[in-house]
């Protein structure tokens, strides 16, 4: 075994024990795959000989096939499994949005004109509402992003030696979507630069505090005049 094929061989090893030690709380399966994960990368760290490359070889397919199938595992938070919602929504927010497809309040191809909005102009106010709803939502979702990123270092770590999959895949392709929406910017290590995302959320949330007075405004203009206190009812 070459020293790096060794190294390979540890690191399989840790995120085995890893595996092992996550489902050892979950149910009888998870037990019972846990103690079977242990015994191979017990025997793996243990042998000697000629057969030592046949029961490393053993520990290390059954590692990776548990890994290969994590999001069927008997546990409630599988490894890398808070990736999943973010990136489907982190993959539709940063898709292109023509007007009115966020919400899709009207049939496509019915969507309201420029005229229209010229001859409504609440539709316009609508508008400009569900497109700041949109950059809000993108910004918090990104910020999920990283929280998730942060909370499955651990196995992103574990499992840096091994090839690329779906799931470790999503991960550079979070932070992709994540800079698409422009909720990160690149630090001096080429890496998101995370401080980024909190002022510009919260400039999206006054940007959308004052979308929302703007049409309060709007609203209260139509509403009908009311008498004045020094003015009886029934006065011409």
């Amino acid at each position: 075994m070459t020293p790096e094929d060794a190294a390979s061989f540890e690191r399989t090893l840790e995120l085995g024990k890893e595996i092992a030690e996550s489902l050892s709380q979950s149910d009888v399966l998870g037990r019972w795959m846990a103690h079977h994960i242990g015994d191979l990368i017990t025997q793996a760290e243990n042998a000697t000989g000629a057969e030592a490359d046949g029961v490393r070889r053993e520990a290390t397919t059954a590692i990776l096939a548990l890994w290969n199938h994590r999001m069927a595992l008997p546990s409630p938070a599988p490894p890398l499994g808070a990736f999943e919602p973010v990136f489907r929504a982190l993959e539709r927010l940063s898709e292109p949005q023509d007007p009115w497809s966020f919400y899709r309040m009207f049939p496509p191809g019915h969507e309201p004109s420029e005229d229209d909005m010229v001859g409504a102009p609440l539709l316009r106010l609508a508008l400009g509402l569900e497109e700041t709803v949109r950059g809000v939502a993108g910004e918090i979702v990104a910020l999920a992003a990283q929280e998730a990123a942060d909370k499955e270092a651990k196995w992103l770590k574990l499992s840096d030696h091994l090839e690329e999959d779906e799931q470790r895949a999503a991960r550079d392709a979070l932070l992709r979507l994540a800079r698409t929406l422009e909720t990160y910017t690149d630090g001096a290590d080429g890496g998101p630069a995370v401080d980024a995302g909190l002022p510009k959320l919260i400039a999206a949330l006054q940007h959308a505090e004052s979308q929302l007075a703007e049409a309060r405004r709007a609203l209260e203009d139509r509403l009908p005049a009311m008498p004045s206190e020094s003015e009886p009812d029934g006065v011409a």
